[in-house]
């Protein structure tokens, strides 16, 4: 592939998918959207990189998406062990919350599409933030955190346990300021 053809190329490939590849970052770096648009840049650099080496075996998609996911894992991999750091739980209501299999999806696709939940979100502690992200925005299971986290399925649990109790707390917070 010629020079030229491979940037007439790539120009294609950005142009088709920068913007689906951006809202799928996004929703997975805690909405954060200087991180998005960082990660997505050097998506794309690997993106432009690989180009020479990309065989035609799946869709430009596919491909474009398995790079995106490969530096998502990364992303997560990172920042997870940055922020391990144990929060106390204080609050009686929060200290109800015992099952760790319990649906809070419900109760987050109901305020997903409101602003405020953003600001719920970026009060957590990173970790917590990254494995509610994890488990209800990427769909993934316990034991696929526990394995990106390198830590054991209980720790997880734990974890997402204080993390559901701790969003709870601060979205009811918000909704209690909200309402003076």
């Amino acid at each position: 592939m010629s020079k030229g053809n491979s940037e007439a190329q790539f120009k294609k490939i950005y142009t088709q998918y920068v913007d689906e590849i951006y809202q799928y970052v996004f929703l997975r770096t805690g909405l954060n959207a200087e991180i998005a648009e960082d990660l997505t840049q050097d998506i794309f650099l690997n993106v432009f990189k690989g180009l020479k080496q990309f065989k035609g075996l799946c869709s430009e998609r596919t491909w474009v998406f398995k790079i995106t996911k490969n530096k998502i894992n990364d992303f997560y991999r990172k920042h997870y062990r940055q922020g391990l750091e144990p929060l106390p739980i204080e609050d009686e209501g929060i200290m109800q919350i015992s099952d760790p299999q319990q649906d809070i999806s419900t109760f987050m696709d109901k305020v997903l599409t409101r602003e405020d939940i953003v600001d719920c979100l970026n009060q957590l502690p990173e970790h917590y933030k990254l494995v509610l992200l994890l488990k209800y925005i990427d769909g993934r299971s316990v034991k696929e955190i526990a394995m990106m986290t390198n830590k054991s399925t209980k720790a997880i649990e734990n974890i997402l346990l204080r993390a559901k109790g701790s969003f709870i707390k601060a979205y009811q917070t918000f909704k209690m300021e909200e309402t003076q």
